[in-house]
């Protein structure tokens, strides 16, 4: 008789238990809340019948068991739900993620959903080439089983160890999220680009240590990656647990700044708040060993509007960047030339602009074909620096649209020069061509007054 009780009892539980689990499934269910209260119910139900039970020697295994699968059936129905309504915050406890956990579960254990200004970092990361690789694969299928098994599974442990969870936006971008301190999360994307690079960021990275594996891998092309990082901002996440929001907005405006300026290498952009925090944790680092930000060259903070939004930021130059150093103080005076609101500044932008040009031009070996000539890079110098000195002394529409058209020629054949000028290019040689137009109608116009005047001139 007592056997039978037990036996009915089991057969209770896991009717009612699948009857909770469909109603997750189905998203009746709301909350985590809800999903203990009912096993808390099961749980007296268990204890109340067996309470008699427990005193007899020969049904203590039998309960210890029934127990023990409600425990486990607990387990499931809350890896069910947070599956269902977390995504990949599932895998948020406070052993691996103790910073993110506390910062995103509430105190009834359930996800946060909505944030007025969220305090942890978030990564948006771009593969470079995933396309031209995906068609180039024909009958080998191998690498592209690396692409979409192997590799997802040394990020997804690359970001655990960095205290981080990763989640794929789509097949060749990646989104992290980590802790309020930066410095785990751009850990993480530093150590995600140099596995793709197949080679070290710093040599004395001891990368091999921290991946536990030779990072070269003959199996899979190198790639190049692009990241963005953000904090703040009003943030929500979806039922579905993507997050959605200010956040988000900003770092993917700030990835396209990125792939802008680095359309084949790789490259990291960081809004100027993410900055401030790293300072804050510069003490706090605890991956200094690897990769301490302060080693790399960082850009000085800079005003750019995306889109409606106005973004502050820095560039890290993960790579030697000569351009960079030798342009630094006309960037820097351009930036504030673009940004000012008078009118006057159009004298001054173009020059500023050529200096930029020049400056690195000298530095670097490049060629371009210019009015049927082979021009190298210090040649190109010379001309532009000839064009500036008469555009000064004789601002002629003909000299513009020559300072025009070679800036153009050596920004799509420089990619120095496209990393330092991406930014502005295109809003400098718009308005330009808009001034240039301008300039030749004006005198245009003056040519033909002086002609209807002048006799001497008709002809």
């Amino acid at each position: 008789m007592a056997s039978n009780i037990l036996d009915d009892l089991l057969i209770d539980i896991v009717k009612e238990v699948n009857e909770l689990n469909y109603a997750i499934i189905t998203r009746k269910i709301q909350s985590i809340t809800q999903v203990k209260k009912k096993f808390i119910l099961l749980k007296a139900k268990v204890d109340q019948t067996v309470s008699q039970l427990e005193k007899i020697e020969k049904y203590k295994q039998t309960i210890l068991e029934v127990k023990e699968e409600l425990e486990k059936l607990y387990a499931v129905s809350t890896k069910i739900y947070k599956s269902y309504y977390w995504g990949e915050f599932g895998k948020l406890n406070k052993k691996n993620y103790s910073e993110l956990y506390t910062t995103m579960i509430d105190k009834n254990g359930d996800l946060l959903r909505v944030y007025d200004d969220f305090q942890g970092t978030v990564a948006i990361m771009d593969f470079h080439g995933y396309t031209k690789f995906s068609n180039e694969i024909k009958y080998n299928k191998t690498p592209l089983m690396e692409f979409g098994e192997k590799l997802p599974e040394k990020i997804t442990n690359i970001c655990k160890k960095c205290h981080s969870i990763v989640y794929e936006v789509e097949g060749d971008s990646l989104i992290l999220i980590g802790p309020k301190n930066p410095h785990y999360v751009l850990t993480a994307v530093l150590f995600i680009i140099e596995l793709v690079r197949q080679k070290e960021i710093k040599k004395d990275s001891k990368s091999k240590t921290f991946h536990g594996y030779e990072i070269k891998n003959a199996m899979i092309k190198r790639f190049e990656m692009n990241a963005a990082i953000a904090t703040g901002g009003e943030t929500f996440i979806n039922n579905k647990g993507f997050l959605i929001g200010g956040i988000i907005a900003e770092a993917s405006r700030l990835l396209k700044i990125c792939n802008l300026k680095k359309p084949i290498s790789s490259g990291v952009i960081i809004s100027e708040k993410v900055y401030r925090s790293l300072e804050k944790y510069k003490d706090e680092n605890i991956f200094a060993k690897h990769f301490n930000v302060f080693d790399f060259s960082i850009s000085d903070p800079y005003l750019v509007d995306v889109k409606g939004m106005r973004l502050k930021l820095r560039e890290i130059f993960i790579d030697k960047c000569i351009a960079y150093e030798v342009a630094k103080d006309f960037i820097n005076t351009l930036i504030k030339q673009v940004n000012n609101k008078n009118s006057v500044k159009w004298n001054n932008i173009l020059i500023t602009y050529c200096q930029i040009l020049v400056n690195i031009l000298y530095r670097i070996n490049m060629s371009i074909r210019y009015e049927d000539k082979d021009l190298n890079s210090k040649k190109i110098a010379l001309l532009l620096e000839e064009k500036t000195a008469l555009w000064i002394n004789n601002p002629y529409p003909e000299i513009l649209y020559d300072i025009l058209r070679i800036s153009e020629l050596v920004y799509q054949n420089s990619n120095e020069i496209r990393d330092m000028t991406a930014i502005y290019h295109k809003y400098i040689s718009d308005n330009y061509t808009i001034i240039y137009e301008r300039l030749e109608s004006f005198y245009h116009s003056i040519l033909e007054g002086e002609r209807e005047k002048n006799n001497n001139l008709k002809n």
